[in-house]
């Protein structure tokens, strides 16, 4: 089933609705941007609730798959991203230090806001920095140092050419 797209998420923590769904690529168009494909619908579920200190929150979980550029052989390869959620419903940036440090500040401003922008920021906060195949199964293994023989000689010569050395030598 759908998410929807626009909610009003503070009548949804005041009835405790529970959203379990998908968004498909069309509604992610900046995470497609910043990966080669995306190969799942974004699946989520989310609960919006109301805490013991009467806080509106957001707690969920999504999971997601796509496909990013290998830092070492430039080929595809394939993630999967499943991640939590942990948000706090507030109207505006006036009340980020009202948030519990155990959630994310989500800025309501308007009544109806697009659920699917906020998790997509999710998405991509979830995406990792640096990508790589498994080893042994990367064309670009090849590259990787090898703990063979040579390998003091490489570090002799990191050494030798430290800028640092000298002050070590002044040092003594």
């Amino acid at each position: 089933m759908a998410l929807p797209t626009l909610v009003d998420p503070r009548k949804l923590a005041n009835q405790g609705i529970v959203l379990e769904g998908h968004f498909e690529e069309k509604h992610l168009p900046r995470l497609a941007l910043a990966v080669e494909s995306i190969e799942s619908p974004l699946a989520a579920l989310i609960k919006f609730e109301v805490d013991q200190v009467r806080a509106k929150v957001v707690n969920g979980a999504f999971e997601i798959a796509v496909m990013v550029t290998c830092q070492r052989c430039l080929e595809p390869v394939r993630v999967n991203l499943v991640a939590d959620i942990a948000a706090q419903i507030i109207w505006s940036e006036d009340q980020i230090g009202k948030v519990s440090g155990d959630r994310e500040p989500w800025i309501v401003g308007d009544k109806m806001v697009d659920l699917s922008a906020m998790l997509e920021d999710e998405v991509l906060l979830a995406l990792p920095l640096v990508n790589y195949h498994e080893q042994g199964s990367c064309t670009g293994d090849t590259f990787l140092s090898q703990d063979g023989p040579g390998s003091e000689e490489r570090d002799d010569e990191v050494v030798a050419d430290n800028p640092f050395n000298i002050l070590a030598q002044l040092k003594k």
